[in-house]
């Protein structure tokens, strides 16, 4: 293990239960790891890998390892947390709220996590409280494309160049890793979400860019006035929220602030929509849901 502070340090962990869906994370971590040693700058960089990671697992290698970087590969649900091996290498959930408290613990050394699980965003929104970077993935995403986006995240990061690349180191992967997927020609481009602490360590969980608040629920009735009321200022909310473009294309017309409320819904974010109002200068619509 290198001591050196200025070799960034992956760790990759990777589970795949018997009981869930076969993928290739073989395949994933074997063309990360050729991709870094390919790269002009590999010797700032060093990999360990975890294979058939079960609970205890986590908390040995992060310690052992001591990580800048943490990717996860393997299977993900939006509501039950990231999948991991349990003693007889079955399926065992890990939910979103022990994650955060776990990586809230070494928010010290952690810079990025990057959780290559479908619907994972969840997940990523608990992380990201005490994690500068946190890549999720906002529904399922396929084999292929998240083999894709991985690779060329990894890539990207090991010939950074700040006087070209500007942005982050990061930030500038992110956006090559989503590139990569459609360059390989498969779907799910707008899949990965990067959520940015916008007030890096030392931490300050009022200022995430992206939040994970309490669920909320609001009457039929009450959704169908707001977003009456929105037709005109929905792209407002939809920036707000940073929604894909070419999700917003598939909104019909006149509908769209119901659609932006549905996506909300799905993502447990509809606690984030008076805030949201707010910030668009609707402060008629927050006063309407406060009377919920």
């Amino acid at each position: 293990m290198s001591n050196n502070p200025t070799v960034k340090k992956i760790l990759i962990l990777a589970a795949n239960p018997k009981n869930t869906v076969r993928l290739r994370l073989d395949q994933e971590v074997r063309d990360i790891e050729e991709g870094l040693q390919l790269a002009a700058q590999r010797d700032k960089f060093s990999l360990q890998q975890k294979w058939a990671v079960r609970s205890r697992d986590i908390s040995r290698a992060v310690l052992d390892f001591r990580p800048n970087i943490i990717h996860f590969s393997g299977h993900g649900s939006e509501t039950e947390g990231l999948s991991f091996e349990d003693e007889n290498g079955k399926e065992k959930f890990v939910t979103a709220e022990a994650l955060g408290g776990f990586f809230q613990l070494f928010a010290k050394d952690v810079e990025c996590v990057l959780l290559n699980a479908c619907y994972s965003e969840v997940q990523a929104d608990a992380i990201a409280q005490h994690i500068d970077y946190v890549i999720g993935m906002n529904q399922a995403i396929a084999d292929k494309a998240a083999l894709e986006f991985s690779v060329g995240f990894y890539d990207a990061l090991a010939r950074y160049e700040e006087q070209y690349d500007g942005d982050s180191a990061i930030e500038f992967a992110f956006k090559v890793a989503c590139s990569s997927i459609s360059l390989a020609g498969v779907l799910g481009a707008s899949i990965p979400v990067l959520i940015k602490n916008s007030n890096p360590k030392p931490k300050d969980t009022t200022n995430l860019r992206r939040m994970n608040p309490a669920i909320k629920h609001y009457s039929g009735k009450l959704k169908m006035k707001v977003c009456q009321n929105l037709i005109q200022d929905w792209q407002g909310l939809a920036d707000y929220f940073e929604i894909p473009l070419e999700q917003r294309a598939s909104f019909e017309a006149g509908r769209q602030p119901y659609r932006i409320w549905e996506w909300l819904e799905q993502r447990s974010r509809l606690g984030e929509l008076e805030v949201a109002l707010s910030d668009i200068g609707r402060d008629d619509l927050v006063k309407e849901l406060k009377k919920n």
